[in-house]
């Protein structure tokens, strides 16, 4: 899990602290059980971006002309 980048770039910690933010009832434990969940979650919408942007999808065409802009 930890070789992915999506779990090397969010920091568990802060997603734990907004979940119990959110629901001040829930324990630390059920907090951590959800974020991993979460982060589960969002490692597969990156890497649904990531295969959209390598096929000329999503954001390519903005990232395309930023970098040409920034030439």
């Amino acid at each position: 899990m930890d070789s992915d980048g999506v779990y090397k770039r969010v920091n568990i910690n802060k997603v734990i602290k907004n979940i119990q933010k959110n629901n001040s009832d829930i324990t630390e434990s059920k907090a951590q059980e959800i974020a991993y969940i979460m982060v589960k979650e969002l490692n597969k919408k990156v890497s649904s971006m990531v295969d959209d942007f390598e096929n000329g999808e999503g954001d390519f065409m903005a990232c395309y002309f930023n970098a040409v802009d920034r030439q």
